[in-house]
């Protein structure tokens, strides 16, 4: 989830009121477009051109007048109307000195009160994980493209872990006085426990309302925790903030932060504006969405589950919360392309009644695979390895 904040999967604080709109998402940071990736993603999704814009992270990932840029965004967010609020690097506290593996899970008293005020959940809790829960932690970020690892040791300011968070994590941007983008990331504790299969089933389960012996559960295999989902899909939100996949990542960013996304042209032969699919694109009940109680959800019932799963296998989208918006899109295809592709894990959503299948879809094949492929090569080719 892109911060907009709202738990679940998502990114930006500034998104809560959209979220509540609309849907969840969220993660940012830009540079210049690597030409074989964007070449290779925007076969699948776009015959249009690719725009390529500066960044002001010239320390991570250097671009044609990325210095230009960063002087322009100190010069902004420090200036008069300073547009930061809680977005600085000083109000979360990190020491970027220490390594990766010391910064897991310590979360500031402020930090936490912040969530608790914008979820309105008082019961949110720090937790701070064991050396397993840690090691865990590490041997699935190593499961992501090379450059990930890279980009959390160098521009993550915060990863922490919140019992009782709604969903399973969240992402938002942060940057330092001198105008350097960075990262932070919670994610839900209870993913270090449940299995990867519980935890996209509860997820899937939250878009109905339910009904006595209906049930909505998805088989992910027994091999991974609900970490590996939660990572692999808030750290694409992360990739997209500093290295700039989708046109942007969330509506709010303010205008000196977005940047134009370099795939830009493939997401926008499918989306007409951020939370919005082309026509052709759109199917039957997509626009009443909702995941884990936000926006006054469920909103569908469970009865029409068939009707929902339908339209989504004759969309390009690779799940239900990839439809809600091109943030959320890239970071599900990044997600689910890695669970299914490289890890080798089935992603099969089964609704039954009284025991007895109504609907089964395997939604990870033919163009959506496609698409799946071309996101993780994107990130592969945009964020350096060393």
């Amino acid at each position: 989830m892109a911060f907009v904040f709202i738990s679940g999967e998502t990114s930006g604080i500034s998104m809560k009121k959209y979220f509540l709109k609309n849907a969840p998402f969220i993660v940012f940071i830009a540079a210049a477009l690597a030409p074989a990736a964007a070449a290779a993603y925007d076969q699948e999704l776009s015959t249009g051109p690719v725009t390529v814009s500066a960044d002001h992270g010239a320390g991570l990932l250097s671009a044609p007048g990325a210095s230009t840029a960063a002087a322009q965004g100190q010069a902004a967010l420090n200036g008069p109307g300073n547009i930061l609020g809680t977005n600085t690097l000083s109000f979360y506290g990190a020491d970027m000195t220490l390594p990766l593996e010391d910064r897991l899970g310590f979360i500031p008293d402020k930090v936490l009160e912040l969530y608790r005020q914008m979820d309105g959940m008082q019961t949110y809790a720090a937790y701070t994980p064991g050396a397993e829960g840690k090691k865990l932690f590490m041997e699935y970020l190593r499961l992501m493209p090379q450059g990930m690892e890279k980009l959390f040791r160098e521009r993550c300011a915060g990863l922490y872990f919140i019992k009782g968070l709604i969903g399973n994590g969240f992402t938002n941007w942060a940057a330092d006085k001198d105008g350097q983008l960075y990262f932070t990331m919670a994610l839900n504790s209870a993913v270090l426990e449940t299995s990867l299969s519980e935890t996209l089933s509860a997820r899937e389960s939250s878009c109905f309302i339910p009904e006595k012996g209906w049930s909505v559960a998805v088989d992910a295999g027994t091999k991974y925790k609900g970490l590996a989902y939660a990572l692999f899909h808030e750290g694409a939100h992360a990739a997209d903030y500093l290295a700039g996949f989708t046109p942007w990542v969330e509506p709010d960013l303010p205008a000196v932060i977005r940047r134009t996304g370099s795939l830009k042209a493939g997401f926008e032969k499918i989306w007409a504006d951020y939370g919005k699919p082309r026509e052709e694109y759109d199917y039957k009940f997509r626009d009443r969405l909702t995941f884990y109680g936000f926006g006054s959800g469920p909103r569908i019932a469970v009865k029409d589950a068939g009707q929902v799963y339908a339209g989504l296998a004759t969309s390009p989208f690779i799940s239900l919360y990839g439809s809600m918006s091109w943030a959320e899109d890239f970071a599900e295809l990044a997600a689910l392309g890695l669970i299914t592709g490289e890890l080798g894990q089935p992603y099969k959503i089964t609704v039954s009644s009284g025991g007895v299948t109504q609907t089964e879809l395997a939604p990870c094949s033919g163009e959506k695979t496609r698409r799946a492929a071309a996101a993780l090569a994107a990130l592969r080719e945009r964020l350096p390895e060393n």
